[in-house]
């Protein structure tokens, strides 16, 4: 009977063998945890970058074969602090457009509007002259589409091929030629990275000095000249 008796565990036994299994599962849990987290959060930055990529690749696309004769116009307006501006396009093909009825746009412009949580959006609006338009810059807009959300900043610049500046918005009746290239920096609320994109307006091939003379072989401007006011 006592040899039987002191071949089982005691109470004290069972209780530190169970805290042990505890610790022990409770360890694998949190390994699996922070790995299941990791895995979350690279997914959703690798989507992220995703976006970013394919937005800058459509607008890469759009800019580069823009037709000659487009109306461009960027304001420079403060929406509020952080957010600056917008950009019309007249003429030309329609960017973003997802529905027949999208593609008949006449013109397309990009706004930073308020967001949900206090922070900025972009948004494109795909807009058509009224049947009896009020002036020539009367719109109504057909379609509204957000190209990116939670934003901190955003702003942009355009380069003057003549004059070989950057200034902070583009009018038309001033330069009645699209600049040269389009920069745009903006910075998400919840990534401290700073993003800047410069696109090439092709347009300037056709428009820019004397048609004639034009050619791809010119000497390049200097696309980090210092910005300058308008």
């Amino acid at each position: 009977m006592s040899l039987r008796h002191r071949a089982g565990f005691t109470l004290l036994e069972v209780i530190a063998a169970m805290a042990l299994i505890m610790f022990i599962i409770g360890g694998v849990y949190g390994i699996a945890n922070g790995a299941i987290s990791l895995g979350t959060s690279m997914n959703v930055a690798r989507i992220a970058e995703t976006r970013l990529t394919n937005f800058s690749s459509v607008w890469r696309d759009y800019f580069e074969n823009l037709p000659p004769g487009v109306r461009f116009t960027g304001g420079a307006e403060k929406v509020a602090r952080g957010g600056r501006g917008s950009l019309l396009i007249e003429g030309g093909d329609v960017p973003f457009a997802w529905t027949p009825s999208v593609r008949l746009a006449e013109a397309v412009e990009f706004s930073v509007v308020r967001g949900a949580n206090r922070d900025y959006d972009l948004v494109v609006r795909h807009l058509k002259k009224p049947e009896r338009p009020i002036s020539p810059d009367d719109y109504k807009i057909i379609a509204q589409l957000p190209l990116l959300q939670g934003l901190k900043s955003i702003s942009w610049a355009y380069f003057d091929a003549t004059e070989k500046k950057w200034f902070n918005s583009w009018d038309p009746k001033k330069r009645p030629t699209p600049p040269l290239f389009m920069r745009m920096k903006f910075q998400f609320t919840e990534d401290p990275r700073e993003h800047e994109f410069v696109f090439w307006i092709a347009n300037d091939l056709a428009i820019v000095g004397d048609p004639a003379s034009a050619s791809p072989a010119t000497e390049p401007a200097n696309v980090n000249a210092p910005l300058q006011g308008n």
